[in-house]
């Protein structure tokens, strides 16, 4: 009850102070330059070849999950693996969504994660968060969300996966619609991601991530304050303690991350019925920034 009650308070602070900032933050602007983006990756796989039309017929039908992969552009033959949920109306309602991407853990993959995030729905359903289309990346297993000798996880997913999203599928494009979420390894991707490039995403929901030495982050803060970043941060029995040192650090670095311990099990979905129980306040800070940048 406490961490339900705890979470809440450091919500409501956090959007008190975003409003008095909005002005300053209008001024400043965001300084970070975004990553430069291939736009000719082309598809390769059949099942996406048959799933990514933006075309519409109302009554239409297709499939809606699709666990896929498609070859980028960067001149190696990378084969990028995704997974791809779309909103029960998706053929039918003719009509563009917001989209949700979900990092996935240490030892799991675009699909085996996307079980989980599928559980985000409920909010969905509850008319709390607006119905969009969940993606899943994939990182090599052990990549930490980062170009690394087991194969270039960043690279896959701001230059490749997202262009390529927003190119194939009849989504909101843009920052203002793309949310970002992630689990355990994926916590400290999200995180990462949020940091480095706050310009490319609406807000940020890191689940007890499994952080790196607070140092790693605090080059991509450097010259910014809060209201630069759409960032909040819950963290669990297993990964709490890293989370917070980070939240510490950053918070000695100018940069303050709303961040709320409880005291779950190291599972996706405990921490989505958690948000569930205390009247989804998570999902209602992702769905404030939709559409705001």
């Amino acid at each position: 009850m406490i961490a339900i009650v705890s979470l809440a308070v450091v919500l409501a602070g956090y959007l008190v102070r975003e409003r008095l900032q909005s002005g300053l933050q209008e001024v400043r602007g965001a300084t970070s330059p975004s990553p430069q983006v291939d736009d000719r990756a082309s598809a390769t796989d059949a099942t996406a070849v048959s799933g990514r039309s933006t075309a519409c017929t109302p009554g239409g039908s297709g499939p809606l999950r699709q666990d896929t992969q498609f070859t980028a552009s960067d001149g190696a033959g990378t084969v990028v693996h995704y997974s791809i949920s779309l909103p029960d109306d998706y053929y039918s309602a003719c009509k563009q969504y917001p989209v949700l991407y979900a990092l996935h853990g240490k030892t799991q993959n675009n699909a085996s994660f996307m079980d989980e995030a599928l559980s985000m729905r409920k909010a969905m359903a509850a008319g709390v968060l607006e119905q969009s289309i969940i993606v899943t990346p994939d990182s090599y297993s052990t990549g930490r969300w980062e170009n690394r000798e087991t194969g270039p996880a960043e690279d896959n997913f701001v230059k490749q996966l997202i262009p390529y999203v927003e190119r194939n599928y009849r989504v909101k494009a843009g920052p203002s619609y793309r949310l970002l979420t992630g689990f355990s390894m994926g916590g400290h991707g999200a995180i990462r991601f949020g940091l480095k490039y706050p310009e490319m995403f609406a807000a940020v929901w890191s689940v007890d991530g499994a952080m790196a030495p607070p140092g790693d982050y605090f080059p991509f803060v450097r010259g910014k304050a809060s209201g630069d970043f759409r960032i909040i941060a819950v963290g669990g029995q297993l990964n709490g303690e890293r989370v917070r040192k980070l939240v510490d650090g950053l918070k000695q670095n100018g940069v303050d991350v709303p961040y709320v311990y409880q005291d779950l099990k190291h599972e996706f979905v405990t921490f989505v019925e958690e948000d569930e129980r205390s009247g989804w306040p998570s999902m209602r800070y992702l769905q404030q920034h939709l559409g705001a940048r």
